[in-house]
């Protein structure tokens, strides 16, 4: 249970498998369906990660808001995020990237709010970076970028800046201090050690280089391939025309997230779909894919383009979901892969496994890997569109009040 993850990587899962056990139903047996037997409860799949990951989608769109994205930009953002990135993909399973994600997004949100005054806002930005440590530890590298925003507050003397950057970071220490370091402590012995050992240390990992780009280019796991939309959100970051050190801020966590997670020996992310070490900067991404559209005058070709990147995300996650990725892992050793073709090699990914899959279904051969059609069968439709509309009405509300209190506080008064 400890593993090499944080406390909360496990801990808000205790009272959902309680509530599980308490209520079922129980593990699914194998079927025609899902041929592997299962001791993972179902209850506890649909709740946790499906929630973090509409959660994430919705700290995404408020993100975009507060860094000056139309309406309908940041809501392109959130969908891209949520149908055309891996993250689809694992609000299917128990894994702890996307609740860090969304730690990590929140506690941009709040330094962002913060800039205008707002120490509370501040110190919540402190508390939620720590938070995303306490998931996941490499997740501490949040504050080496979000430390510093503190500093760029407009009209600020240097004292003010002084007070607001140890606020910022008190705030940070009081929960990472106990929650990081003494849960290593108790891990491994050591208040610095959180367990990863030496293989992802950057300048002790052979040829870091092939990591940072198969963690960009491979076939099989490589972001850009997966989701090439977010090539462009690169330029976006570096380029966004308002409020600049938070866009720049954005584009260091990137910058670290591909170089550190590149340098991993498991770059690849052992047996996972695509690119999971950098859902991490998923919705980072995509909000600079959205800022160049906005910012910028963009013909007709270039947003037909766009369109064309992002269906093809789009309908790679439709892969990811239909059939379970362990799934397509079993298809390539069924076929004899090899580590290095998987890595390579189109025919030998992981997308090439998920193609031979959708042709046996469309053979009769397999069916989809979907549990609640699987339950629920007809009423899959019409459960799936009430959700829908529930969150739709839910972005309104929020986008309404968010327009309400805008014109009510009129415009951010400089902090004295």
């Amino acid at each position: 249970m400890t593993g090499r993850y944080g406390l909360l990587s496990w801990l808000p899962m205790v009272p959902l498998y309680a509530l599980a056990s308490a209520t079922g139903p129980g593990p699914e047996p194998p079927g025609p369906v899902f041929p592997q037997p299962s001791q993972v409860l179902p209850l506890v799949v649909l709740l946790y990660n499906p929630i973090v990951a509409a959660l994430l989608v919705a700290l995404t769109f408020l993100l975009g808001r507060e860094l000056g994205l139309r309406p309908g930009y940041a809501v392109a953002a959130a969908l891209i995020l949520a149908f055309g990135s891996p993250l689809w993909v694992y609000a299917k399973t128990l894994a702890n990237m996307p609740a860090a994600t969304a730690f990590a997004v929140a506690a941009l949100l709040a330094a962002a709010r913060a800039r205008p005054g707002g120490r509370a806002w501040l110190a919540g930005s402190g508390v939620l970076a720590a938070l995303a440590g306490l998931v996941r530890p490499e997740f501490v590298m949040l504050a080496v970028v979000a430390a510093p925003l503190a500093l760029t507050a407009p009209g600020s003397d240097v004292l003010a800046r002084a007070g607001r950057l140890l606020t910022w970071t008190l705030a940070w220490a009081i929960v990472a201090v106990p929650g990081i370091g003494l849960w290593n402590l108790y891990r491994t012995g050591s208040f610095l050690d959180t367990g990863y050992g030496a293989t992802t240390i950057l300048w002790q990992t052979e040829r870091a280089y092939i990591g940072v780009f198969g963690i960009l280019g491979s076939p099989s796991f490589g972001l850009f391939i997966l989701v090439p939309v977010t090539a462009l959100g690169v330029w976006g970051l570096l380029t966004a025309r308002r409020d600049r050190s938070l866009w720049i801020a954005m584009a260091g966590l990137v910058a670290l997230a591909i170089v550190g997670y590149g340098s991993f020996r498991d770059w690849f992310g052992g047996v996972s779909w695509g690119s999971r070490y950098l859902l991490s900067v998923t919705p980072l991404l995509v909000l600079g894919t959205a800022a160049i559209f906005q910012d910028r005058h963009v013909g007709r070709l270039a947003r037909l383009g766009a369109l064309a990147l992002t269906l093809w995300g789009v309908g790679i996650s439709v892969l990811g979901v239909l059939f379970d990725y362990q799934s397509g892992w079993r298809n390539l050793w069924d076929v004899g892969a090899k580590p290095e073709q998987i890595l390579w090699n189109p025919h030998f990914s992981l997308i090439g496994a998920h193609l031979r899959l959708a042709r046996q279904w469309a053979d009769g051969l397999i069916g989809p890997d979907l549990y609640l059609p699987h339950k629920l069968g007809v009423w899959t439709i019409p459960a799936l569109t009430i959700g829908l509309l529930a969150v739709a009405a839910m972005a309104l509300i929020v986008e309404s009040r968010g327009i309400v209190r805008a014109r009510l506080r009129g415009p951010p008064k400089p902090e004295t």
